[in-house]
Parts: C-alpha cells; structure tokens; sequence
C-alpha cells in the first residue's frame, strides 16, 4: 500500500497545488475588501436580520479559507443550509463556491466539480457575469486535475473570454484569469511575451486592493525569471521573504505554496537544500489541517530519510503515509457517490452534444446544397458533366437522409429510455417522501405527547411503567416500519437479485400480525388464519413477511368493528395464491378506487410498496370487491 500512495503522490501533488494556489487568490481577491476576521466575528454577533447574518457567514467562511479548512466548511455548511431555508440564490452559490474550494484543497476534484457546477447554475440564474466568470475558471482547474483537458479547455477559454469584457468594477477576477493564463504557458517558450503581459497587467490590477495576495504569486513568478538569469541564491532569499510574509499575513497555505515552489529550482539549474523547504512546508500543512496538499512533500522526505538510514524520521513519515493511505479516497476499488446533481450535469452536457450534432448536420445540408448549386452552374457548359454530377448528388443527398433518419431514430429511442428511467426515479422519490411524511409522523407525536404526560408531575410508578410500555410498543413500531422503508429503498436500488427460497406460509402470517395486535385488539377484530401448517411457498421471506405486514395493516384498518379477517392460500396448476379477506360493511367500489392514489393516501401507498414487492418476486397481485361489502386481496406467486 505504501508503494501505491508513493506513486500517487509524485504523480498528482503538483497538480493538487497548483490549484490550491490559484484556489487562495480567488478566494482572497473576491473577499479583497472584506474586514478581517476579528472584525467578522463582531459583526457576526450583532446581526438581527437573516439576510445580512448570511452574508457575514459567507465572508466568514471565505476568509478562513487561508486560516482553517475546517472552520470554512463549517461555516460553508451553515451558510447552505440557511441560503435554503430563505431561498437566498445568492447565498446558496457562494456556499457552493466555498464548499468546491475546500474539496479541491483537499484535493478531491470530482465533488469540487460537483459543486462548483451548482454554483454556476445559480449564478447564471442571477445573471451575476462577474461570479460566472471566477465559477468558470474554478472548473477549469477541477477538470485539468482530473485529466479531463477537453472539458477543461472549454471552461478555461469561456472563463477568459467573459473576464475581458468585465466592468472596472470587477476587474479583481480578470486579474485571476490573468494568473491562471501565466500559469498554464508559463513553460511554453511560444507564449513568453503574452505571460509577461498578463502577469504585468494581473500586478497592476492588484494594486488597486490592499489585501491582494496575488502580488506574491507574481512575485514568485519573478524568483522564477531569477533563477533563469544565474542569480539563484537571490530568487531563493526572495521566495523566503515571501513566505515570511505570508505568515504574517495570516495566510499559511500561501507560505506552504513558496516552500514547494523552491523544488522546481533543481530543475532550473539551481540546487536548493529541499529536505530543509519540504519540512517547513509539512509544518504548516500539520498545522493549516491541509496535509492531502503536501502528498508530494511526505513523498520526498521519506524517500529522502530511507536513503539516509535515519531510522526514527523513517518510521515517523511511514506512520503519517499510511495514516493519509488508510482515508477513504485512497483506497483503489471504492465507488464514487452517486450524487444526483452530477447525473443531472451530465444530462444538461448530453443536451448540449446533441444540440452540437443537430447544428452539425444543418451545416452539412447547407453545404450539400452550395455543392449542388455548384454543379447545376457547371453542368451548363457541359451537359455530359451535368448528368454524372446530378446522378452523384442524388447519391449523396440520399445517403445523407438515410444517415439522418438513423440519427434520429436513435436519438428518439434514446430519449424515449431517459423519460422512462427519469418517471420511475420521480415515482420513487414521491414515493419516499410521503412515506416519511405518513408513516413517521404520528407516532413521533405520540411519543412526544406521552413524554409530556410522564413530565407532568403526580405520576406514581405504576402510571409511569404503563407510560413507558407505551412508548416503547411505539417506537418498536417505528423501527419495525423504517426497517421496512430500508428494504423497499434496497429492492429499487440497482444490483437486486430475487433469490427464492421454501417459506412456511402460516409461520410468516403470523409474525407479520403481531405488528398490528392493537389495531386488532381496539376494533375487536377476529383473525382467522386458514392457511395450512404445512403450506410451503417458494419467495423472499423478508419481502413475504413485509408483504403481509402491509395487508394487514389495510385489513384492520378498512374492516369494520367487530368483523372478520381471513387468510388463505391454495395451490392450482403450478401457480401459488394466497388471499386476505376483510368485511368492511359498506361499498367497496370507493375504498378500491382510493388504493390507486398513493400520492394522496398513506393506505393507497402502503398498496402500492405491496405491489413492488410481489412485482420484485416475479408474481401479481389483485384488489377486488365480493358482494358488495368484502374487500378481497389475492396474491398470485409461481409455486
């Protein structure tokens, strides 16, 4: 596992901090005029109207970015969850923003990229050009961290592209662009005076905001030019020099960044003591909470310890490596979460490839039409030319159609399965939300209505046992029906495979009524259970056993006071039924009708997880009505 981790660390720490970097000058210069934390913190507590507490808590959560990543994610969480309950766009989006730096500063890009595209939306939404922009140039480097160039290009280019026609007012983000441009060329020997000038014109645009930490990544690019010159030892006593500042500054990512800058001197032909700038480097990751940036670094100093046999150093890096190797994201084989603001980024990118192909083929109609104007001209001045190239864009016109037809049949059918998949994932959903609704509301209330009369006072023990009983006969009911929900949610899920296996039918009858003994008791239910001892039927038994939970619950609760409920079960033909019989004393037409409306009622919907089940076990089952009055259920199962 170690050799693994090692590999990974030399292989993505540049990348991991090269974005962080950039990631603190946009934090810093959107925040560039904002009080300092101290002042925030005042201002947090005096607050009394929602709308401005939210705003102080963003610039909070930014500010800590170069202070503490786990107080900025806090704050980024908090922040969210109020932008939710306001329905605060605005609020929503920049704890988006802070939320995507923070992943990626624990250089886990895919759910920086997640976020950052919620962030976006928004901001589109609110038509806020300057956000956009910097939302934009966030993706970027997301997407060139992953490796994904193409993807990235685009948003890096849109991102430049906006930023240059931004009002004076907001030229702090085109001065990020400008840094992210000199960045990705600084190497390309072709683009050496377009990187001049964008980092002149980022250190001038800079000025203009005092608390800019960007002059000290164009500082460092100017130790770089340094270093090229000969002048080496000064490139060094510079970068040194901004680090200190950094550190006074409060900004402890930013002194890390010149540390590990000081490695690519070696390459430049300079040669700098890199065990002693790797260890300053570690210090204030250890102390910053931001060890994942500094992969590379606890790469190298162990390596560098192992060649120097300096056993106790050995040990101590080889502890903090597997430590890191041992977090979730390290491990090789785990699934990503699947989130669902990810699959709808897709679908919106999937939309915009379409969109791309339709224009695509008008492009090439029009362009099929110019070649025929061209050869009618043609087939003027030589009629034997004019037949064989008539002949040959009828071929070709055909062709096209033919091509066309097979596009877009394939993109119907496409369209046709997403449609489909996207109305059983929203059925699912309505589903889940009015169980939770339904199902958990009125026993929490009972609950809580019990806990209020045993704090009432004049209670003596035996009151007070019969209170507990209570609660816990309810609460065991809740359980028992959020474990149901569980293996509902389970059996929707993909990766489900119905196993059967011999259940002993009465048996399961039987546990399945003990959930609704006082529904039985109350109404003075009889409960007859005709079905064999030794009936075997072939199917899951938890699903058998939710299956009847649910059906009695609809009996007991549809029968009438004092009637019958009857189960039985009989074998025809290689097919099993099992039927449960209720007498609700009035038409039964209504009450069938009810059970189809599952979004409305909470029995209908309890019918209808009934139905996913017995679906989920290959077999069907009925609702009808028998002489007017008995509500009748009959499962029909392959036996």
């Amino acid at each position: 596992m170690r050799s693994v981790f090692l590999y990974a660390c030399y292989r993505n720490g540049f990348a991991a901090i090269c974005i962080a970097a950039v990631l603190l000058c946009a934090v810093i210069t959107t925040r560039a005029q904002s009080p300092q934390l101290p002042e925030l913190q005042e201002e947090l507590k005096q607050q009394r109207d929602s709308s401005a507490y939210l705003n102080t808590l963003g610039k909070m959560g930014a500010l800590y970015m170069m202070i503490n990543l786990d107080s900025s994610f806090a704050c980024a969480i908090k922040e969210q969850e109020i932008a939710v309950r306001l329905q605060d766009k605005k609020g929503l989006a920049d704890a988006y923003d802070v939320l995507s730096f923070c992943f990626a500063l624990r250089t886990d890009f895919n759910i920086a990229g997640i976020y950052a595209y919620r962030a976006l939306q928004l901001h589109k939404s609110l038509s806020d050009s300057a956000r956009i922009c910097k939302t934009l140039s966030n993706l970027y480097l997301c997407y060139r961290n992953l490796g994904r160039q193409a993807d990235a290009n685009n948003y890096f280019y849109e991102a430049f592209k906006m930023a240059g026609r931004l009002p004076a007012s907001a030229d702090s983000v085109y001065s990020i662009l400008l840094v992210n441009y000199a960045m990705r060329f600084y190497r390309d020997t072709t683009r050496k005076d377009s990187v001049q000038w964008a980092l002149h014109t980022a250190e001038s645009i800079s000025r203009k905001y005092p608390r800019s930490r960007l002059p000290l990544y164009i500082a460092a690019y100017g130790a770089d030019t340094l270093v090229k010159q000969g002048r080496g030892k000064e490139a060094e006593l510079l970068m040194n020099t901004l680090a200190e500042t950094a550190l006074k500054m409060g900004l402890p990512y930013v002194a890390m960044d010149m540390y590990n800058r000081l490695e690519e001197y070696g390459g430049m032909g300079y040669t700098v003591d890199t065990t002693h700038y790797r260890e300053l480097s570690y210090e204030l990751a250890k102390k910053a909470g931001c060890i994942e940036l500094n992969l590379s670094v606890i790469a190298g100093l162990y390596d560098y310890y192992e060649h120097k046999n300096d056993v106790p150093k050995v040990n101590y890096y080889s502890d903090e490596i597997m430590r890191l190797a041992a977090q979730y994201r390290y491990q090789p084989g785990r699934d990503q979460v699947n989130y669902l603001d990810y699959f709808l980024k897709e679908q919106a990118l999937q939309r915009l490839a379409r969109s791309n192909l339709l224009q695509q083929q008008e492009l090439e109609t029009v362009g099929a039409r110019k070649r025929n104007s061209q050869f009618v001209i043609a087939g003027l001045v030589v009629v034997v030319m004019l037949l064989f190239i008539l002949l040959f864009s009828r071929y070709r016109q055909y062709s096209l159609s033919q091509q066309q037809e097979h596009l877009l049949s394939d993109s119907y059918a496409d369209i046709s399965l997403k449609n489909v998949a996207l109305r059983a994932n929203d059925e699912f959903k309505n589903k889940l939300i009015t169980i939770i609704a339904n199902d958990f509301r009125e026993p929490l209330y009972y609950i809580s209505k019990v806990a209020a009369q045993m704090r009432g006072s004049g209670n003596d023990s035996q009151t007070m046992a019969v209170l507990i009983k209570r609660i816990a006969d309810v609460s065991g009911n809740t359980l028992s029906v959020f474990d149901n929900i569980l293996k509902w949610i389970r059996l929707q899920l993909a990766g489900f495979s119905y196993q059967p296996a011999p259940c002993k039918l009465y048996d399961t009858i039987t546990a399945a009524l003990k959930s609704t003994e006082a529904a039985v008791e109350e109404k003075s239910l009889v409960v007859v259970n005709l079905v064999p001892g030794d009936f075997i039927l072939p199917a899951d038994a938890d699903m058998l056993r939710m299956v009847y939970q649910h059906l009695s619950r609809l009996c007991t609760h549809y029968a009438q006071h004092g009637s019958l409920v009857i189960f039985t079960a009989w074998k025809h033909e290689g097919m099993a039924y099992a039927r449960v019989i209720a007498d609700t004393g009035q038409d039964t037409t209504m009450v069938i009708k009810n059970l189809s409306d599952w979004q409305h009622d909470m029995y209908a919907l309890s019918y209808a997880i009934t139905s996913d089940f017995i679906d989920k076990m290959k077999g069907g089952v009925q609702v009808s009505g028998s002489e007017g009055r008995y509500l009748v259920f009959t499962i029909m199962l392959e036996g």
